[in-house]
């Protein structure tokens, strides 16, 4: 077995922060002269984490790539590295600056390398995703069996991911975050977020812009957002005006709350018992941050950088023989993959299985921007499968698809039984409208994201899995 340590880097690119993580992942390569390699992460090291930047910015929703451009340099310097010994990474790209120009700008700058990177913007769902698997929210799920809730708190937004047996089971954002509200060190205030004026009312408060506030006015309405925020993950709340976008809770009470985010990473610190000490950034997340304290939350392992960890390594290969394609795309670049099991049951159970593809489908049109194709659906736990089956199975997968993915002209679906083509033909006679590419003996996981190169042999082709790394 051949190993090798390689160099990868996580930049994340938020609407208040920016921050870079250099790691270094060990890969165990078992390649031999009848495969393409596949790999597996054995190791993995944070070598380097930059100082948590300002996002600059040329407005509200555009980045300033020449000056993020000048910083990553510096910080490239500072950590020892040069944009050619990088052999793989992720960038994620949330929050406000989630827009498809700036992605396309990023890529550009890493131009030489994109191949080898996830390349993600994120939406609130998908961030909230992404941190709770690098605060170590999923991972704990998975170890008590118990539902943990993580609340990433950042600058405007509370990104929230309920986990149950290592998988995230319920998303959702609110209107939280530390520059709601902004301030100077007297206490007169420069910025009120619209988002909060609601809120406020149905609290009996009002904050202006121009106002002098106190120290108990603001910590007032931090405690009511700490609270509304908290009650509403514990599902004691069934609605609430702060909600980002519409949402039914569950009525999952979580066992454990663990925050993370930069309000997160303020909850070790001091408390703040003046204006002047609560304004030292010019907002009131210090102040934020001590409510949340106050209600018997937990910090996450890790705060700041819990969405920046992630870095990406390739797993090359190839598909299967009997593939089925019938698209004009290839080669295609940076697929999410969302996993659905087909028969975990002892029986075939075509209901059961329109229930987990329509939650699957809908999960993913809410965290993946529209991209076409948007997904790759991964079908696992694969039993025998019968004509009537395979007939059932094509019928739901591209109904569900179709009303998730209203836009999408391609759908890609990957097996790892050896019945692609065949699928790939009950497919198309389903929704002809669609270019389908149907492909087996795929090794996935979910959450991975997928690179589809040209035909290599025969029909099959070149098929690279890209793998989110965090720190353990």
């Amino acid at each position: 077995m051949l190993q090798k340590w390689i160099t990868s880097i996580g930049l994340d690119i938020g609407t208040s922060t920016t921050k870079l993580i250099v790691s270094k992942l060990l890969i165990a390569n078992q390649q031999n002269q009848f495969t393409l390699p596949g790999c597996q992460i054995i190791d993995r090291r944070v070598t380097y984490a930059s100082s948590i930047y300002t996002t600059p910015m040329l407005n509200d929703v555009e980045i300033d790539v020449q000056r993020l451009t000048v910083l990553l340099e510096q910080e490239y310097k500072n950590a020892g590295i040069s944009l050619d010994q990088v052999e793989a990474g992720a960038v994620i790209i949330t929050g406000e600056t989630a827009r498809k120009q700036n992605a396309e700008s990023i890529v550009h700058y890493l131009a030489e390398h994109a191949g080898g990177f996830v390349v993600a913007t994120a939406g609130a769902d998908l961030e909230g995703i992404l941190a709770a698997k690098g605060s170590g929210a999923i991972e704990r799920s998975a170890e008590t069996n118990a539902v943990i809730a993580n609340i990433d708190v950042g600058g405007g937004t509370a990104n929230i991911a309920l986990c149950q047996n290592g998988k995230v089971i319920e998303t959702f954002t609110l209107h939280v975050g530390g520059r709601l509200i902004r301030l100077n060190e007297d206490g007169l205030v420069t910025y009120v977020s619209s988002h909060l004026t609601e809120f406020l009312k149905n609290n009996s408060l009002t904050l202006r812009e121009g106002e002098k506030a106190t120290f108990e006015k603001l910590s007032s309405i931090c405690q009511l957002l700490a609270e509304e925020t908290v009650n509403y993950v514990k599902a004691l709340n069934q609605n609430s005006s702060l909600l980002v976008s519409p949402h039914t809770r569950s009525s999952t009470p979580p066992e454990t709350i663990m925050v993370s985010g930069g309000v997160g990473a303020m909850m070790e610190k001091q408390k703040p018992k003046t204006v002047k000490e609560v304004a030292i950034h010019g907002d009131v997340g210090p102040l934020l941050a001590d409510h949340f304290q106050s209600i018997q939350v937990s910090q996450a392992a890790e705060t700041t950088r819990a969405t920046v960890i992630g870095a990406g390594m390739q797993n090359t290969e190839v598909s299967g023989s009997t593939v089925y394609i019938k698209s004009k795309k290839l080669p295609l670049k940076n697929i999410p993959i969302i996993e659905i099991p087909v028969q975990p049951e002892e029986e075939w159970n075509p209901q059961l299985f329109q229930e987990r593809a329509r939650a699957s489908c809908m999960q993913a049109s809410t965290i993946f921007s529209a991209e076409d194709p948007p997904v790759a659906i991964a079908l696992s736990h694969f039993p025998y499968c019968s004509y009537k089956m395979l007939q059932e199975l094509a019928k739901v997968i591209s109904a569900e698809f179709i009303a998730c993915f209203k836009r999408a002209k391609c759908l890609v679906v990957l097996c790892e039984q050896d019945i692609a083509k065949a699928l790939g033909q009950a497919l198309a006679k389903q929704r002809k409208e669609l270019e389908i590419i149907c492909l087996d003996q795929i090794d996935f996981t979910h959450g991975d994201y997928i690179d589809l190169g040209l035909p290599v042999a025969g029909e099959a082709i070149s098929v690279s899995v890209k793998t989110l790394a965090f720190s353990s």
